[in-house]
């Protein structure tokens, strides 16, 4: 696969031993990965081939709902930082 994307994970799991912690990895482009998000885990992608549509697989172990029963949050894009986004070219 060509795609190429920017995936950024972020702590929010009060009294985690990592809470606060922010990742970023470039995934795809021959380096595709499976990539485990575990439950409080905040997480979103970039596409850094915006010409071209990335895709992205899903799989969950309970099925997403929008309904009250919804366990997701939803955070600012830039939560984090805007330069928790930036990726420098070289």
């Amino acid at each position: 696969p060509s795609d190429k994307l920017l995936l950024v994970l972020g702590d929010v799991r009060a009294g985690s031993e990592s809470e606060g912690l922010v990742r970023r990895y470039v995934l795809g482009d021959g380096n595709s990965q499976l990539v485990r998000i575990p439950p409080g885990v905040a997480h979103g992608c970039r596409n850094l081939r915006p010409a071209s549509p990335a895709v992205i697989v899903y799989f969950v172990d309970v099925q997403f709902s929008t309904g009250a029963d919804c366990d997701e949050g939803r955070l600012p894009w830039d939560h984090f930082g805007e330069e928790v986004w930036e990726v420098e070219r070289g």
